[in-house]
């Protein structure tokens, strides 16, 4: 395609298009004829890539540059070619059921909770509420959160007996401690090794790995505090907490 179409289908101008050229953001397009290039969809989706990148996390063009770079032959090196790490992970943590985000109150109406209780959850650390648009939309992750909510009520985990939103306080707290000293420890082991693409591989593999032995670590502790219980007679008070 020429700059022309280029501009259209990205709406962003030619003379940015061509700074980013010159540093090293966009491949050199195709010249066929002196005075004649030709841009491809490569071109297109970095466009889109460095863009998205601008507008929804804020990331100066150095920043970004090492994010795109680490796309190419050439990736960058060291930390900042991890900044944006997030943005490799998304498709590789895509599960393969076509889940996608929804609006609030699409949520509410479809599990039964009320938006002041999804607010709520949102309070204590339990999801995110994400705003676009001026609107209130909640991940295909914290959708399924809510969904799973929505059922411990059906099998009666009611807040009539007991277990309202702040009783699930505990565990946004435990998975941020969890998740901070996971993802502190991947960044401070990996140094310079990782480009980036394979980072975002051994960082989704982690992901799963610890997807699988976190619940059944919480089985066998919650079994084994329950048979402790059993033998002892005794019930913990919450003084017994550590």
């Amino acid at each position: 395609m020429k700059m022309k179409e280029l501009e259209a289908e990205t709406g962003i101008g030619r003379e940015t298009i061509r700074y980013y050229i010159r540093e090293g953001l966009l491949p050199e397009p195709e010249r066929p004829k002196r005075n004649v290039a030709s841009y491809g969809p490569e071109h297109v989706a970095r466009l889109k890539l460095i863009r998205r990148l601008q507008q929804e996390r804020h990331l100066p063009l150095s920043i970004i540059k090492s994010i795109v770079m680490s796309e190419t032959a050439a990736p960058a090196r060291g930390f900042e070619a991890l900044i944006g790490l997030e943005v490799a992970m998304g498709p590789l943590l895509n599960d393969g059921r076509n889940l996608a985000p929804k609006m609030l109150a699409d949520v509410a109406r479809d599990t039964g909770l009320t938006s002041d209780e999804i607010r709520q959850f949102a309070a204590i650390g339990m999801i995110n509420i994400d705003r676009r648009d001026g609107a209130e939309w909640l991940n295909q992750r914290n959708v399924r959160l809510m969904e799973i909510i929505a059922q411990t009520r059906v099998d009666g985990y009611t807040p009539e007996i007991g277990y309202t939103v702040d009783s699930y306080g505990i565990y946004p707290q435990m998975i941020e401690l969890l998740a901070r000293r996971a993802v502190v420890g991947f960044y401070g082991r990996l140094g310079d090794k990782l480009d980036q693409p394979a980072a975002a591989k051994l960082a989704v593999n982690g992901i799963r790995t610890l997807s699988e032995m976190v619940p059944l670590m919480l089985i066998e502790k919650i079994v084994r505090e329950v048979e402790k219980i059993s033998a002892s007679g005794v019930l913990p008070t919450a003084e017994d907490d550590v």
